[in-house]
């Protein structure tokens, strides 16, 4: 096995596996569509186990009853029918795992969940790696809501890489668990999975023989159905998630923590400026907060959180509305994916967790997953930590197995649930509190001086001072992050490697961007934004419909103000772009704009990496006032006279007066969203995120 201090990414052996298809990480394939687990695979041949691991079946075999389905259920599920025990699923509610009923939308399975899914059944993993949307090979982390401007970097590529562990992907919920599913069904049979079977309690049971000594603990257990059926096993784990029943029974009826934060999630057929350098961000607001992720195939997932009180609820038809009432005044990395989902793809649900607890096995009963340290969604560690839980536990039962010759009658359950619960409980507990401060990070982020001050206070917001408490925040998060991340990644190293050889995957190199070019895009924000395939444009817009009687404006009457932008504007490019009166390429209806009054335009730039060996060839964008006598202000200052400016993403630019009729802003766009329809003489009433065809070659365009 390799060492691990030997695992960097340039030495580490490759894998040989390879991707099904050659993909571009930021449009990977991510299946979506609903696939129903294969029956003709029931009658197929378990594949080889590897004999080393797997228990005696000379002996009777131990039998796992597992209340729940779910992600943790099943990995567990794979992990003990991988070393000959035997497994029965209780699943009260099978349409998760067919796509059925309400949607799922996917899930992050970060590096650590997918080193421990690797050690459990290597063929699994990659299935699920195949299937899922990399995002861990770029650039994430945390940004201003407001500005879009970045907080705090995360680099979730190197830990990974250097640990010879995979990188963090996004996939689907009900294609990871038909994958799972399918390696249950084949390793132990079409009967694994109960449907229809939930369980509401349970029973430990103690041997009557004189000979046996009670004081050893109970020798089964039992489970009872909704319906009144019971079934008897060696060993029962509790996998039923935060409303479970069986931690109801262990520790008693105690209701959920309510996180104070409401949640709405959707997906956009949208696609970033930035998405080949930026995998998932999370923008932060005072008392809401905002997060978004690639997941593939043109695709982005997004959950909008606000602080609010539980149990609320939306008139149907309202909730984007609402969404642009709270996020309306936010970066275009917000906005525009709010507007690219349709309204009914919008779903609300109140953000629970539960606290830790000391107590996670009751004789033969023990907790896995949310039932035990459910945690709230901030992190993406929650499903992770079920894997993590499911592979420790399988290891533990093994080998207290093989130390007493893999009879399961002389089993000690308890002492072996006791060394499960040691060795996860303060790691979950941890990664639980993380999850937690984010939320509270939220609820007390705060961008400038001023910002939610009563009264005249409130004024000093125009400053833009920052607040000390985010400088405080930056700087302390800058310095722990790479160790909190590196911990969190890889901290369960040394109880894998036992399972799993060090090695990297070539599919997992990053595919925007040589990765040598990390630490400059972790240093320097402007090389970030120049990395992007992005077209710059200088745009106003205004709501639709709401000037349909304007001469030359074409106007759609009837579109949705909730997915559309009316937008007059202009490509900034090599050429410079005049702005003025009739006959520029820019035409502002202003009587105070002078026939010539300002220009923009683009200036070759290079960015190189701090030993010089690659160079990043890019552009920067500039504004310039031509000495009009009425002015151009940019950002509410005016300019000086024949002046120019650099422009960022979001800047705002008013010609011949401020307040202007028509403010301009710097928009970034993709340039797959390429739109010809734009015009800077004229409004056009243009769908965000929609699939449109034009100069006959099929490209997407979006306002």
């Amino acid at each position: 096995m390799m060492s691990r201090r030997h695992a960097t990414y340039t030495s580490l052996r490759y894998s040989s596996y390879q991707p099904r298809t050659a993909q571009n990480c930021a449009r990977a394939s991510l299946t979506l569509t609903r696939v129903a687990v294969n029956l003709s695979l029931l009658d197929k041949t378990s594949p080889d186990l590897d004999n080393t691991t797997v228990m005696s079946l000379s002996q009777k075999p131990l039998k796992v009853l597992i209340a729940g389905a779910g992600i943790g259920g099943l990995v567990l599920a794979v992990a003990l029918l991988k070393k000959g025990y035997e497994v029965q699923i209780f699943e009260r509610d099978l349409t998760a795992i067919r796509g059925e009923g309400k949607y799922r939308g996917p899930i992050q399975i970060q590096s650590n969940a997918l080193g421990a899914l690797e050690a459990i059944d290597s063929e699994v993993a990659e299935e699920v790696m195949n299937l899922g949307c990399i995002t861990g090979d770029r650039i994430n982390g945390l940004c201003d809501g407001i500005s879009g401007d970045w907080y705090v970097k995360f680099n979730t590529f190197h830990p990974a890489a250097e640990r010879g562990i995979p990188i963090t992907r996004v996939i689907s919920r009900v294609s990871l668990q038909n994958v799972l599913a399918k390696a249950v069904i084949e390793l132990g049979g079409p009967n694994t999975i109960m449907g229809n079977s939930h369980v509401v309690s349970y029973t430990n049971k103690w041997d009557p023989s004189p000979l046996k000594n009670s004081s050893s603990g109970p020798s089964a257990v039992s489970i009872t159905l909704h319906d009144g059926r019971v079934y008897s096993g060696d060993v029962l784990v509790g996998a039923d998630g935060i409303w479970s029943k069986i931690r109801r029974q262990m520790v008693g009826e105690s209701e959920p923590h309510y996180s104070e934060y409401t949640c709405y999630t959707g997906i956009s057929d949208f696609t970033p400026a930035d998405i080949d350098v930026v995998g998932y961000r999370v923008f932060l607001g005072s008392k809401q907060y905002f997060v978004s992720s690639d997941v593939g195939e043109g695709k982005m997932q997004w959950y909008a959180f606000h602080k609010e009180a539980a149990g609320g609820s939306d008139v149907p038809g309202s909730r984007k509305a609402r969404l642009l009432h709270l996020f309306g005044a936010w970066n275009d990395n917000v906005v525009d994916l709010i507007k690219a989902t349709p309204e009914d793809d919008i779903l609300r649900r109140d953000i629970y967790d539960r606290p830790p607890i000391f107590q996670w096995s009751d004789g033969r009963a023990v907790l896995l997953g949310d039932s035990a340290h459910a945690m709230q969604p901030n992190l993406g560690q929650g499903g992770c930590m079920a894997i993590e839980d499911a592979y420790e536990l399988a290891s533990i039962l093994t080998d207290s197995l093989e130390r007493v010759g893999g009879d399961s009658s002389k089993l000690d359950v308890r002492n072996a649930f006791r060394q499960y619960q040691e060795r996860r409980m303060l790691r979950a507990s941890a990664i639980h509190g993380m999850a937690g401060m984010a939320a509270f990070m939220a609820s007390t982020y705060l961008a400038y001086l001023g910002d939610a001050m009563p009264g005249p206070f409130s004024l000093l917001s125009k400053l833009k001072i920052p607040h000390p408490g985010r400088v405080l925040g930056q700087v302390v998060m800058k310095l722990a992050m790479p160790g909190v991340l590196g911990w969190v990644l890889g901290g369960n190293m040394s109880n894998i490697e036992r399972s799993r050889d060090a090695h990297c995957r070539i599919a997992d190199q990053p595919k925007g961007f040589d990765q040598s070019l990390f630490p400059l895009f972790m240093k320097d924000d402007d090389a970030v934004i120049r990395a992007s395939a992005a077209d710059w444009l200088l745009i106003t817009e205004r709501t639709p419909g709401s000037a349909a009687s304007v001469r030359d404006a074409h106007v759609d009457p009837f579109a949705d103000v909730t997915s559309t932008s009316e937008v007059k504007g202009i490509m900034m490019s090599d050429t410079e772009a005049m702005i003025g009166r009739a006959g520029c390429h820019l035409m502002v209806e202003d009587a105070n704009i002078a026939p010539l009054h300002a220009r923009v335009w683009r200036e070759a730039v290079t960015s190189t990496t701090k030993d010089s060996s690659i160079a990043l060839q890019s552009f920067d964008y500039f504004v310039q006032d031509l000495g009009s006598s009425s002015g151009t202000w940019l950002n509410g200052r005016q300019m000086a006279s024949g002046s120019r400016s650099r422009l960022r993403p979001g800047d705002k630019i008013e010609f011949g007066r401020s307040p202007s009729n028509e403010v301009y802003r710097v928009k970034l766009q993709h340039v797959s969203l390429r739109n010809e329809e734009l015009s800077g003489h004229s409004f056009t009433t243009l769908a965000v995120g929609r699939k449109h065809t034009h100069m006959g070659d099929g490209a997407l365009v979006v306002a």
